[in-house]
């Protein structure tokens, strides 16, 4: 009998999920590959499994091994120090990881709160090209909660005011044809430019850089996916955001991912989403993943337990 699941994989690579994996317990030497091409022999898992691996399997694994190794990331990207936030999700994708700025700044201005982690502290900070900073120095709890909420493959998705582009990264190993993401800053579309070359995905990501509250509607239409979180940082901007999701939704096969820390503009948002959208729509408090590796706020330096999601 085959067990129904192999011991958990530290590597992020997990025979069980792969399809051209064949285990055959209490039985040693090499094994039959269900491809049928050439094998690579059995391989024991804690004494009592034997994975039998075709050369396209093996290919697969020693791919993930690389992924998943911290010594060959990037360590700069567009002039700044830069280290991986890796998240292991729990299913087959296993780990995803975005690429934030990580250099403590030599000198913080007067505006920093007194709050902010050392290790958020950059030079990134101090850089006058930089208007928002906050989408480069880590990934926020929100964006942890929309990369779980997408079900299915979707053909091609839009993740508005991206940053690191948690999210969008999920969304690429999911299996997404094309992933637009839309950031107003070319630093955090940079840094996600290089996460998805990292993890071999670089062909689908259009990278945007533009106005979250000025979509063409080319590109709406484009898409069956949109992904906002932690967007609505003013009453103008989420009501903006808020006529323009509540119309596309409408349209048939389509899904809208938003969630929200509690900022300022959800009122006018949730208002102007229930007009444009002719639904109930309200945010569902829901609980930050217990795989997130981070769950501070950038805003108030608190640990988050929940968000918002949109429910219509």
């Amino acid at each position: 009998m085959i067990p129904a699941a192999l011991p958990p994989s530290t590597s992020g690579w997990s025979p069980h999920v792969h399809r051209h994996t064949l285990r055959v317990p209490g039985i040693s030497g090499s094994g039959c590959c269900p491809t049928g091409t050439s094998l690579f022999g059995a391989h024991w898992v804690e004494g009592a499994i034997v994975v039998a691996m075709c050369r396209r399997c093996q290919t697969h694994k020693e791919s993930c091994l690389r992924r998943n190794s911290l010594s060959d990331w990037p360590t700069s990207v567009s002039g700044y120090a830069v280290r991986p936030i890796i998240a292991k999700l729990p299913h087959e994708i296993g780990s995803v990881a975005a690429l934030v700025v990580d250099e403590e700044a030599e000198c913080v201005d007067e505006d920093i709160p007194e709050w902010v982690p050392a290790e958020w502290l950059s030079p990134v900070m101090g850089d006058s090209g930089v208007s928002d900073v906050y989408g480069a120095i880590g990934v926020w709890p929100a964006a942890f909660v929309a990369a779980e909420a997408p079900k299915g493959k979707p053909f091609s998705c839009l993740e508005l005011g991206c940053g690191a582009g948690f999210p969008s990264l999920v969304a690429g190993r999911l299996g997404a044809e094309r992933v637009y993401a839309l950031d107003s800053e070319q630093l955090t579309l940079d840094l996600l430019q290089a996460a998805f070359e990292r993890q071999g995905t670089c062909g689908r990501l259009v990278p945007l850089l533009g106005d979250a509250s000025k979509l063409p509607q080319d590109l709406l239409a484009s898409v069956s996916l949109i992904i906002v979180s932690d967007l609505l940082y003013s009453v103008e901007l989420g009501k903006s955001l808020g006529w323009c999701l509540g119309r596309w939704v409408i349209g048939e096969g389509r899904q809208l991912v938003l969630t929200d820390g509690g900022r300022s503009g959800r009122p006018a948002f949730l208002e102007a989403f229930r007009e444009a959208s002719s639904s109930d729509a309200c945010f569902e408090d829901v609980p930050v993943p217990d795989w997130a590796p981070q769950k501070g706020d950038f805003f108030d330096g608190t640990s988050t337990q929940t968000v918002g999601l949109l429910r219509y």
